[in-house]
Order: C-alpha cells, then structure tokens, then sequence
C-alpha cells in the first residue's frame, strides 16, 4: 500500500488490526504510528511497546491474546531493527484477527528486502515508506510547525533541512527550539539562532569533519549534548558524502555546477560554491573509500550490540579524515 492510500484510510477512520511500517524514512514512520495511535486514542494502560531488544514473543502473544472485560484494547506497538520469524509474526496478526480488542503496529527499522517477506502477513496494511523528496519534506516540516504553534517561512524551512543533511528528526528537535523565540521565523533566524540554541549544527559538523579539524568536542556535543544517535550522524554522513560527489560527477560532464540540476532543488549560493569547491577537491577512489567506510560503520553500529557506540564511531571518524 502507498503512503497516500494509507493517509486516506485514516480519513475514514478505519484502522487495521494489524499494520507494518518499514523503509527509508524513519520520521514518516513515526509519523504514521502517531496518527494511528492518536485515531485509536488510546490510553497508556491499553498499549504495550516494545523497543528492539526488548521484544519477546510469549509476552507479546500472551498481550494480544487477552480477552477484554471493560472494553479496553491490546494494543502492541514493537519497534525493531531485525525482522521476526515467520511463524511468530504470523501468530501474532492472526491474534489480532480473532481477537476484537487487540491491534498490532509493526515499526521495522531494518533493510527494506528483509521486510518484503513479512509483508506477506499483513494482507494489503503495510506501508513503504521512501525518503521524501525537497517538496514534500518542506511540508512534512510546515505541518509540524503549524501544530506545535511554530510561524516560519517555506524558505527558512527549506534552509533547515538543507543544513541538517536532509534529516527530518533533526529539523523537527529544531522547530521545538526555536519556538522559544516567539516571532515568526525567516531565513535570517536560521543561520543566527540555530546554532545560538545550543544545537551543534551537522553541517557544520560535518564541514569540520572534511577540512580534517579537531572534532572531539563537537561530536561529544552532537552525541551527548542534543542526544543524537550515532546511527543518525553516520546517515547524514552519507547523505551529504553521495551529494557531494554528485556535485564532483556533474562539474566534470558540465565544467560548472548547478545546484538545482545535481539535487532537484536550489542551495543558498554561498553554500552551493561551498560545496561545488570541497567536492572537486575528492578524487573517485577516495569517495569510494569514504563511502565503504560509512556502509561498514551502519552496519556495525545496527548489528553489534556489544561495543560502545560512540567511542566507535570517534574512532570511524577518525579514520575517514585519515583518507582525505
């Protein structure tokens, strides 16, 4: 199922018993259980979630197998990065199925082709969740702003999420602070007071990263400081890596850059000349290596579960300036 038919199910108040959430865009994917959550309006005493390693399947069977006495509902939300066996994962919607009172949220985190085999158990309610485009993230971020009460321009918007890395999340903690503001936000706000609200900007972070300075303080600052995780710094990463180096592909075919044309949407000139200058500068093995280094960091940082993240991911990152 689309993401627009699945919104326009919600509009008729209809929700699936059972309902699984997976791919690239993990705000979307919260975004969604959100409003399913909030059409159900259920209270805190009928849901119970569980968070990766969290998952068990006796206690989540025996949840979704209650029998409701006052009208109360089961409501299983599981949040995980490892797909569930099968048959487990076949009991458990087919719980829900038999049982009136009892709802499943699958929130998959993991790589899409491991989630196509479980979508066989959802029926038609699973939902493919794409990184949204420059437009449709920009609107994503408007109605965000609109609920929590925030005034702020398209373009301020737009300037946000370019220096974020594209990382909805990231913009969506920025709104919350620069609410505290009270004013109608312009672009002008954006380049004075995200930083000033204590944020490290990731942009900047990472123009740091490439220039091959001293980041310790300031990743401690990311990691610690504003709660970032690591997997998300290493997303961005990679982000801002691959679009540099359409920057480097385009300015060797044209001889000159255009920053709408390379990402389908246009820069702040002074960053756009920024980033075209910093990526003729990275030779194509080098790309390749830094963009292995990241593709083995994600995997570790998703799969081994007994290392200390971000010492690990100090140490990656040292190793990523060493290849520039």
């Amino acid at each position: 199922m689309y993401k627009r038919e699945f919104e326009n199910l919600l509009k008729t108040k209809k929700v699936p018993k059972a309902t699984l959430f997976y791919g690239a865009c993990a705000y979307q994917n919260n975004l969604l259980t959100r409003a399913l959550l909030e059409l159900l309006n259920a209270s805190g005493e009928e849901k119970l979630m569980m968070y990766y390693d969290e998952y068990h399947f006796g206690s989540a069977k025996n949840f979704l197998s209650q029998a409701s006495l006052f009208g109360d509902r089961n409501i299983l939300i599981l949040k995980t990065d490892k797909p569930l066996p099968a048959k487990e994962l076949s009991t458990l919607v087919e719980l829900c199925t038999k049982n009136d009172s009892s709802y499943f949220i699958y929130q998959y985190f993991g790589e899409d082709k491991k989630a196509t085999p479980m979508t066989k158990a959802f029926d038609k309610f699973f939902v493919r969740l794409f990184k949204a485009d420059y437009n449709e993230a920009v609107s994503l971020l408007a109605q965000h702003a609109n609920a929590i009460g925030l005034t702020i321009d398209r373009y301020a918007l737009g300037e946000l999420y370019v220096l974020h890395a594209e990382d909805l999340a990231l913009c969506v903690n920025e709104c919350e602070k620069l609410l505290v503001l009270g004013k109608e936000i312009q672009t002008a706000d954006i380049h004075t007071h995200v930083y000033g609200l204590g944020a490290v900007s990731m942009d900047r972070f990472m123009g740091k990263l490439l220039e091959k300075k001293d980041i310790k303080e300031e990743f401690l600052r990311l990691v610690e400081g504003d709660g970032i995780e690591e997997i998300r710094i290493v997303n961005a990463l990679q982000t801002h890596i691959s679009q540099l180096f359409l920057f480097h592909a385009y300015i060797k075919l044209h001889g000159t850059f255009d920053a709408k044309a390379i990402l389908g949407y246009p820069l702040p000139p002074q960053l756009a000349a920024e980033r075209s200058k910093l990526s003729i500068k990275i030779d194509l093995a080098t790309y390749q290596r830094l963009l292995t280094l990241l593709t083995d960091a994600e995997y570790r940082l998703k799969k081994a579960g007994n290392i200390q993240k971000s010492s690990y991911l100090l140490s990656t990152l040292i190793k990523f300036q060493s290849f520039l």
